[in-house]
C-alpha cells in the first residue's frame, strides 16, 4: 500500500469561510483512503470560483452537522425553487430553446398536482412537446415571485406557455407520486402544502451554482449516516469516516493542491486498494505458483516473463506475429478449472496472431506446424487486472496448444509497409 505521510504545513488560504490548504499526516491505510476520497469529492464541483468553492464545502459542513436533515418533500420542493432561478437565465429544464414563463410553470405544476386535466390533456400536453419552437420570436423569460396554492386558470398566451404547462403536465404527477410514496416523514394530508412551502424557500434562497449547493448537501448527509450507522467508508467495511481528514482532502482537491496525493494519483490509489482488497491472495497465490512452476526442469522462460513447455515439436515454419493460425487447445487456471476449449467445441479455431493476448503472440511464434506446446501465461502477459468474468483479474491462464497450421499474411502494399512494427494488443 502506497502511504502518504508528510508533516502539517499551511500552504494557502482559502477566501470568506478561511478554508485553507494543508499537506496532512496519514498514518494508517483509514487516513489514506479518507483523503483520496476527499479528493474524488472535490471533482464533482467544476466551478473553480471562490464563491461555488465556499458553497460547496459550507454545504457539506451543512449536511453532515445534519443542518439540511430534510424529509424528501422539503428537499424536492427546495431544489425545485432553486432551479427555477436557473431556468430563468438558462432555459426552462436547462434546455435555452425553451424561454421559461415561471408563473404560467409553477400553476401548472400546482393545477395538475391537484387533478386539473383540463387545461392542457396529457396527449395534448406530449404534442405540444413535440412540436418545434417558433424561429424568430423572442419571449421574455419570467421568475415567479411565489408559488400559488390553489387551483387558477392560466391563459395560454403563445407557444411558449404552452410548451411551459406541457412540461408540469408531464413532471408533476412524476413528483407527486414518488413523494407520496418515498416520503415516510411528511404525512400524506400536508405532502402538497410542506411542498409549495419548499418550492417557495427556493425561490429565495441564494445559490451560486445548485449542484455545488445541493451536491454538498447530499454529500455531508450521507457521511454523517455512514458515521452514525458505523457503516464502512467507500466500499471498504474497515474503513471509518475519519471527517476532519476527508474534508481536508475536498479542500485540497478543490483548489487543485496536490502536495500529498493528485486527484489523478487518488483514484488509482483506491482503485489498486478495491482490487488488492477482493483478489490480492488470488494475486499472491499466482505468482508463487509462478516461480514453483519456473523451477521445474521441463519448463523453459522468455525474457518477458512467458513459461512453456514442450510436449511435441513440429516441422516447417514458425508463424510472424501478422500471420493467421489455426490452433486447438484448451485454457486453465492454476486450480484446474478450464475457462475455454477449443476440444469442447469440437473444431480448431483461427485468429491473427497479433489480435490476442500478449502471451499467445509471442509463444505462438515458438511453435512450427505440427507442435504442441504447455503455455503459462502470468497475468501481466494476459487480463491484468480486467476482470474477465470466468478469469479474474492478475490470474496466471496455462494453456495446452496445438498447431495446426499457418496461414501467411499476404504481402502488403510498399506505401503500407513505412511501419512493420505490428502493434500488440489484447483483445477481451
Amino acid at each position: 500500500m502506497k502511504k502518504f505521510s508528510i508533516l502539517i504545513l499551511v500552504a494557502a488560504l482559502m477566501a470568506s469561510c478561511g478554508y485553507k490548504t494543508k499537506t496532512i499526516t496519514l498514518e494508517t491505510e483509514a487516513d489514506s483512503v479518507n483523503y483520496a476520497l476527499g479528493l474524488y469529492y472535490a471533482s464533482f464541483v467544476t466551478d473553480s470560483s471562490e464563491e461555488v468553492i465556499d458553497e460547496f464545502l459550507d454545504a457539506i459542513k451543512a449536511g453532515y452537522k445534519g443542518d439540511f436533515d430534510l424529509a424528501p418533500t422539503e428537499m424536492m420542493g427546495l431544489n425545485l425553487g432553486v432551479s427555477c432561478q436557473s431556468f430563468a437565465t438558462e432555459g426552462l429544464m436547462k434546455q435555452p430553446q425553451f424561454t421559461f414563463s415561471g408563473e404560467v410553470f409553477l400553476q401548472a405544476v400546482v393545477n395538475t398536482w391537484l387533478g386539473d386535466t383540463t387545461t392542457l390533456p396529457m396527449a395534448q400536453a406530449q404534442q405540444v412537446l413535440q412540436s418545434e419552437p417558433q424561429e424568430g420570436v423572442e419571449f421574455e423569460a419570467v421568475l415567479p415571485k411565489k408559488c400559488p396554492k390553489e387551483l387558477a386558470k392560466v391563459d395560454l398566451k403563445n407557444q411558449m406557455d404552452s410548451i411551459n404547462y406541457a412540461f408540469a403536465v408531464l413532471y408533476a404527477p412524476r413528483w407527486k407520486e414518488m413523494l407520496e410514496e418515498a416520503d415516510t416523514i411528511t404525512p400524506k394530508e400536508q405532502i402538497f402544502d410542506v411542498f409549495v412551502e419548499s418550492v417557495n424557500k427556493g425561490l429565495k434562497l441564494k445559490v451560486h451554482d445548485e449542484n455545488a449547493y445541493f451536491g454538498g448537501r447530499q454529500l455531508g448527509n450521507m457521511l454523517r449516516q455512514t458515521e452514525e450507522e458505523d457503516e464502512g467508508l467507500g466500499g471498504f467495511d474497515d474503513i471509518k469516516l475519519n471527517f476532519d481528514i476527508l474534508f481536508q482532502g475536498v479542500i485540497n482537491g478543490l483548489n487543485d493542491y496536490d502536495e500529498m496525493m493528485s486527484k489523478d494519483e487518488a483514484m488509482q490509489y483506491l482503485q489498486e486498494l478495491s482490487m488488492n482488497r477482493q483478489f490480492g491472495e488470488w494475486k499472491k497465490q499466482n505468482e508463487q505458483w509462478l516461480a514453483d512452476n519456473q523451477k521445474k526442469d521441463s519448463i523453459q522462460t522468455t525474457a518477458s516473463g512467458l513459461q512453456y513447455k514442450v510436449i511435441r515439436e513440429g516441422q516447417g515454419d514458425k508463424p510472424a506475429a501478422i500471420d493467421t493460425v489455426e490452433v486447438d487447445y484448451e485454457g486453465r487456471l492454476i486450480n484446474d478449472t478450464i475457462f475455454d476449449s477449443s476440444y469442447q467445441r469440437g473444431k480448431p479455431i483461427q485468429f491473427a496472431l497479433n489480435g490476442v493476448i500478449a502471451g499467445w503472440t509471442e509463444g505462438l511464434q515458438l511453435m512450427s506446424p505440427g507442435a504442441k506446446y504447455i503455455f503459462y501465461v502470468p497475468q501481466e502477459l494476459a487480463y491484468g487486472e480486467r476482470n474477465m468474468g470466468n478469469i479474474q483479474p492478475f490470474s496466471t491462464l496455462i494453456f495446452t496448444v496445438e498447431l495446426k497450421r499457418v496461414i501467411k499474411a499476404k504481402p502488403q502494399p510498399e506505401a503500407a509497409q513505412e511501419n512493420p512494427d505490428v502493434q500488440l494488443q489484447m483483445l477481451n
